[in-house]
């Protein structure tokens, strides 16, 4: 959680002018935060574990005492040490990384919240208004699961490295988490969250640098493993480990100009939308309640105040559209007589909820 809020801090510091790049930097920052804890958290198990198996006198396959050991690899591919640390990454990871937090999310971040904010309105009756509101609303969508799944992606690959016994159940256990993720994010989006735009796609574009490590990891793991095992390479002690980060960056470079210039070849042209194109301000108005003027606080004082437009220009708040009134004269063309958000019954969202959870399982 502080995790959470000082990279959130930053990025709201830096003042971006647009959402997505404050998202993305987030993203970024969060993800490397996170990384570089995992790893902290790994060295501290690895030592904790050697003095645990040198306290209980445990030897190699020869017989030699594991502190006689010197070299970090044959310590490290011992069967002791490779049970231990297989046991303590299995248990990181699953279930308390991928998913105990995902459980505790919608009551920590959605629930209690409401509840809270519900009680500070009934209590205080001098809270009105858009003030009340504020207390009331959901959190705001932000793009922290792209770097949630990176992490996990991150703890995932680390498995490769111990005994295949914990494979299997381990990423069993990661799809089930990871569809009941996807789940609470359609319900959340659905239900939750007041509104988002997001309009590029620097957030997706960078997440998928971020993944690159994760894939590099895939490879050192093999070379890792592949070591001595008749495939052409035979490296004794710790000569196998400049071999891997060799590997890993040069996988990093492929991988990122394969990003930036071939994957582009492969993407959708920007093709003429004349129908888009010939639309007037007045019919985009017309369908979507927020523009430059219903936005800006100091054109609506000015048109209520000094200008005395009869209706004046009322500033847009989230969930209060249906109060825009229209007035041609000064570009105002918005209208929602209803006043509520339109539904087709009470289980709408469940039911979409349900399709998408049915479509993932057709494919």
């Amino acid at each position: 959680a502080i995790m959470y809020e000082v990279c959130a801090r930053v990025s709201d510091f830096v003042r971006y002018k647009f959402r997505d790049s404050r998202e993305t930097t987030y993203m970024i920052l969060y993800t490397v935060a996170c990384t570089f804890n995992v790893l902290l958290d790994f060295v501290i198990t690895y030592w904790t574990a050697f003095k645990i198996i040198q306290g209980l006198e445990f030897r190699t396959y020869f017989g030699i005492p594991i502190q006689h050991v010197s070299s970090f690899i044959d310590r490290f591919e011992s069967y002791a040490m490779q049970r231990m640390l297989a046991d303590q990454a299995f248990g990181y990871l699953f279930p308390s990384t991928c998913l105990v937090p995902f459980l505790l999310e919608p009551i920590i971040t959605i629930w209690i919240p409401m509840k809270l904010g519900a009680i500070i309105v009934r209590c205080h009756p001098e809270i009105k208004g858009q003030e009340a509101d504020s207390y009331l609303l959901g959190p705001l969508m932000e793009m922290g699961r792209y770097a949630d799944i990176i992490l996990n992606v991150i703890l995932g690959n680390m498995i490769f490295f111990f005994p295949g016994g914990y494979t299997h159940t381990l990423f069993f256990g990661m799809a089930f988490s990871h569809l009941y993720i996807y789940c609470f994010d359609q319900y959340r989006v659905l239900r939750s969250v007041p509104a988002c735009t997001f309009a590029n796609n620097d957030v997706d574009w960078w997440s998928q640098v971020m993944i690159i490590p994760c894939v590099g990891m895939v490879l050192m793991c093999a070379i890792f493993k592949g070591n001595k095992q008749g495939y052409g390479y035979y490296l004794e002690g710790s000569s196998i480990v400049p071999v891997c980060i060799a590997a890993f960056f040069m996988h990093f470079i492929v991988h990122y100009a394969l990003l930036v210039f071939i994957v582009p070849m492969f993407g959708k042209k920007n093709v003429p939308n004349e129908k888009m194109d010939a639309m007037t301000y007045r019919e985009v108005n017309q369908g979507i309640a927020a523009s430059w003027f219903s936005t800006n606080p100091v054109h609506c004082l000015r048109s209520q105040k000094i200008f005395k437009h009869a209706p004046h220009c009322t500033y847009h708040f989230l969930g209060k559209q249906h109060v825009l009134q229209v007035n041609e004269s000064i570009g105002c063309y918005y209208c929602d007589d209803g006043g509520q958000t339109p539904r087709d019954d009470h289980d709408k969202d469940w039911h979409e909820v349900s399709e998408a959870v049915r479509g993932i399982s057709r494919r």
